[in-house]
């Protein structure tokens, strides 16, 4: 469906489905993402991944803004400190008790996206986590700018999605998303399921040195959202043609101005231009975390993390695709393992009930 929906971008006309809410919503994605950049760029933010892929997600994730979704990100963003200092900085020299606190976290926030009332609470805190965790695994990071980066960006996030839902409201009120009605086995197999697995991704990267596969680590631990080994295979697929439009897109841009690129007045416009194709698709899709969402995210990912020009850009860009095409296939084989293993179980085997008979 996506790569459908990916081939009728180039087309001028066709039954595609795009109201004028999504294109609201577009506009908005594009604007936060370039304001964001903006500024992460005029201050020389050290974790400046923070400043533009929280907007970036917050605007794509959830089309609406209301009290209930500021407080559940702006709250997991601070409780994710907190418990970060208490990890890293009192169980570290334990391994075997951090990781099973580790795994514990997991398995609570995916419960918490598993049964859907405070999904953005949960996703968040498991990406904050996740890359959280990763940073402060290295002896040169400095736990105050990051946990205060952290932070920051997401009140950040939070005015950004505020003032453009402000300046560029939806035309027509939009309906709620459908319920699914889970039984308390699936909410078991999808909660352990995506925790173990991140905390095996956490494991991996604590004891490898793998500081410059944030990319990696972002796609394994993403494709988890749906929580089930079917979606997850999905998610993988979008992932990896999303990361590979994101890149080449980012490749072409950057030899194209060559070493004209320190002007971010004629970098933001193509930046817009690659947020703006990103975004439309992942509107039209429909399905969450897609190929738009991951085109988006890699391009907040690589100009987040400052990368200039003097650089080794295709380097830069194969290592990306690579390392995230690798992280996919071994966070997949994980997923299928873990996933035989839960549905030996009664108590946690996934199993999808027919819909009742009104």
């Amino acid at each position: 469906m996506s790569i459908n929906t990916l081939a009728r971008v180039f087309t001028p006309h066709g039954n595609i489905v795009y109201t004028p809410n999504d294109f609201r919503q577009t506009l908005r994605i594009v604007f936060a993402g370039m304001i964001a950049l903006s500024i992460s760029s005029f201050y020389n933010t050290t974790y400046g991944v923070f400043y533009v892929v929280y907007p970036i997600m917050l605007l794509s994730l959830v089309p609406v803004f209301n009290r209930h979704v500021a407080k559940q990100f702006v709250f997991s963003a601070s409780i994710n400190c907190v418990e970060m200092v208490i990890i890293i900085g009192y169980l570290s020299q334990w391994p075997v008790i951090m990781t099973l606190v580790v795994f514990g976290l997991y398995v609570m926030r995916f419960r918490f996206m598993s049964q859907g009332a405070l999904f953005l609470f949960g996703s968040m805190g498991v990406v904050c986590q996740s890359v959280m965790l990763n940073f402060m695994s290295y002896p040169s990071t400095n736990w105050h700018t990051l946990l205060f980066s952290n932070i920051e960006a997401s009140v950040m996030a939070v005015c950004l999605s505020a003032l453009m839902h402000f300046l560029l409201p939806d035309v027509e009120p939009r309906k709620p998303p459908p319920l699914i009605e889970k039984n308390a086995a699936r909410v078991r197999h999808e909660s352990l399921l995506s925790g173990t697995v991140a905390t095996l991704i956490f494991v991996v990267f604590q004891i490898s040195d793998l500081s410059d596969s944030l990319s990696a680590l972002m796609a394994g631990v993403l494709i988890l959202f749906p929580m089930h080994y079917r979606g997850a295979v999905m998610s993988s697929l979008w992932r990896v043609v999303g990361v590979v439009l994101g890149c080449l897109y980012i490749l072409v841009m950057q030899l194209l101005l060559y070493d004209h690129t320190s002007h971010m007045v004629l970098m933001m416009p193509l930046i817009g231009l690659g947020l703006a194709f990103g975004a439309r698709l992942h509107v039209m899709e429909k399905v969450g975390a897609g190929v738009g969402f991951a085109s988006i995210t890699t391009i907040g990912i690589m100009f987040g993390q400052n990368m200039h020009p003097d650089g080794d850009l295709v380097f830069s860009d194969l290592y990306r695709i690579v390392s995230v095409t690798v992280a996919l296939v071994a966070t997949l084989t994980l997923v299928f393992l873990v996933h035989l293993i839960l549905n030996c179980f009664e108590p946690t085997r996934y199993v999808i009930e027919p819909p009742k008979d009104v």
